[in-house]
């Protein structure tokens, strides 16, 4: 058994690591891991503690299970989460499991960027979930970001044919104009500063698609939509100021998604009378929920969502600084996935 152990900016280790599994855990074969842009934001800046073994989009075999796990055998495909809630809280039973103070407390281990894991009591019963073998491991690993995905939206009150700015087109904005057009929304706007990234979101979905820094961004959401603006902005950028210029271009009644954190540490000026006369909502959605796992990974199995066409690489553990770097870049990459048993 080996992990992918980061010690620091571009040093990842290969290292062999030993796992034995409780009575009521199991062993998971690592076949397939995303490479999330935390994931990249904590190897580029160094923002964690050292050393410390990164990825939480996960899939695999169930290799070994503990004398006490019911759900589960050996040989059964699964999709794995990394934090898991206790789900009887006052916040989990608001809906707000990533709150909940068991939430950041649990983890798989050592973590997804390894040949094998070890999935704790409180993972193995409210965040693992086996998937039918005509579901790809590929597939299956994006489970974790569409539920985070699914989550969002559907703080958002989405109804049909509501016109949304989905901000910035990485892999998770790709993901929510997916999402947008199989819940039957209206139009849909999508902005990136990369073009490959931009025709990526054509292809998702997007109607018309929007490089601020060559295109004016308020002049064509206001002519395209009648002056009104858009009914839902959908950020996935985490800088300040873009957050900003969304307020601008928020429709009467409109829902405004935070869905990116800031690293920048800037503010925005928000004017209290803007929320009040249009009466608008803005809301935070920070990771998945078990809520929407389920249904995540339906969408995939049912083709209403296409994650693979969302994957632009794959590589072996051994090349997983080469993926991070790649990633960081953000120009002709999208999802980036990491296969530990090559």
């Amino acid at each position: 058994m080996k992990a992918a152990f980061y010690y620091d900016i571009d040093d990842f280790r290969i290292e062999d690591i030993y796992l034995k599994i409780g009575k009521d855990e199991i062993l998971v074969e690592v076949q397939s891991v995303g490479v999330c842009g935390t994931d990249v934001h904590k190897a580029i800046h160094k923002t964690v503690p050292t050393p410390i073994v990164l990825g939480h989009e996960v899939s695999g075999i169930v290799l070994k299970c503990g004398e006490n796990v019911k759900k589960f055998s050996p040989g059964d495909h699964v999709a794995l989460a990394h934090h898991a809630s206790c789900r009887v809280c006052k916040l989990c039973q608001k809906g707000h499991d990533s709150l909940c103070d068991q939430y950041l407390k649990t983890n798989l281990y050592p973590g997804g960027f390894s040949t094998h894991v070890r999935v704790p009591r409180e993972n193995v019963n409210n965040t693992t979930l086996k998937v039918p073998e005509s579901l790809s491991f590929d597939e299956a690993a994006f489970m974790e970001p569409l539920s985070c995905c699914l989550r969002g939206l559907m703080r958002v009150n989405l109804r049909p044919g509501d016109t949304i700015l989905v901000i910035g087109s990485g892999p998770i904005g790709l993901i929510f104009i997916q999402l947008a057009r199989a819940f039957n929304s209206g139009d849909i706007f999508s902005t990136d500063l990369v073009e490959y990234r931009l025709q990526k979101a054509k292809e998702s979905g997007a109607k018309y698609t929007i490089n601020p820094a060559t295109e004016n961004l308020k002049e064509i959401i206001l002519e395209k939509t009648d002056n009104q603006g858009v009914d839902i902005i959908i950020n996935t950028v985490g800088i300040s100021s873009v957050y900003q210029q969304g307020l601008d271009l928020i429709a009467k009644g409109g829902h405004y998604l935070f869905f990116a954190e800031t690293y920048d540490k800037g503010t925005i000026t928000l004017d209290p009378n803007l929320i009040y006369s249009k009466e608008l909502d803005f809301v935070g959605s920070y990771s998945s929920s078990p809520d929407y796992y389920q249904m995540g990974l339906d969408l995939i199995l049912h083709k209403r969502i296409n994650v693979l066409n969302l994957i632009s690489h794959r590589f072996p553990l051994a090349k997983l600084n080469e993926a991070i770097n790649l990633a960081h870049e953000a120009k002709n990459s999208l999802k980036l996935m990491i296969h530990p048993q090559e």
